[in-house]
């Protein structure tokens, strides 16, 4: 069984490699799930939505590559939480970007499984 640090890593590989079912299936699907994002309507509250957010994300993404500042993920029994400094660079809708992309999140283990409760991401100071 992955650890819940394996499950962030699995999270970002599959952003990257642009795998919406691979997203979907790592998040909880409970009322109480959060996804909040860097635009001002980029929001899911509960389960309904993740599916078409992770589907619509990947299609409009292109050469993408995530560089890693830092990662810390910590695990207690049945809880972990994550904080990731992360350097974005992608092509958006056809339009190459590069972020400084800050993330911190929650995941609960199921059935022995680490599912994602909560995510928050957060542009950064621009990269010089």
């Amino acid at each position: 069984m992955p650890n819940a640090h394996d499950t962030v890593k699995a999270y970002f590989d599959a952003l990257v490699a642009r795998d919406a079912e691979a997203l979907i299936a790592m998040m909880l699907p409970a009322a109480h799930y959060v996804k909040i994002g860097t635009d001002a309507d980029e929001i899911i509250e509960g389960e309904e939505g993740i599916a078409a957010y992770y589907r619509n994300h990947v299609a409009s993404t292109e050469d993408f590559s995530i560089a890693f500042i830092n990662m810390d993920v910590q695990e207690q029994a049945n809880v972990a939480w994550f904080y990731t400094r992360q350097v974005w660079r992608l092509k958006w809708q056809g339009t190459a970007e590069e972020f400084a992309m800050r993330m911190t999140g929650v995941l609960e283990k199921i059935d022995e499984s680490w599912k994602f409760a909560q995510i928050h991401a957060s542009i950064g100071v621009p990269i010089s």
